[in-house]
């Protein structure tokens, strides 16, 4: 075989292997990228995730405060009542 017969396979398979190469690249490319958006999802779901956490927190913290209101409002009518009484039973004027 003369050298003509190898330059035409050897060409052939370095461009080949060229190919090779630039798609191993870009497959590698690809998948940083897709893992740089997978990690941007989990970090958007896990502040998600705190947002609800926080907001269920709230809710509750707001639930007790309510009751501790109904029960400060319940306090004061009854000693409002019992200082009309008082008032009234010893016929005083306690406006």
């Amino acid at each position: 075989m003369d050298l003509k017969s190898y330059i035409g396979p050897t060409a052939a398979i370095l461009i080949a292997t060229g190919g090779y190469m630039t798609t191993i690249e870009a497959v590698a490319d690809d998948q940083k990228e897709i893992q740089e958006r997978v990690r941007a999802v989990e970090v958007t779901q896990a502040s998600e995730q705190s947002t609800k956490v926080i907001v269920a927190q709230n809710t509750e913290r707001l639930a007790r405060l309510e009751k501790l209101v109904e029960k400060i409002a319940e306090a004061q009518i009854k000693s409002l009542q019992n200082e009309a009484r008082i008032c009234e039973k010893l016929d005083a004027d306690c406006r």
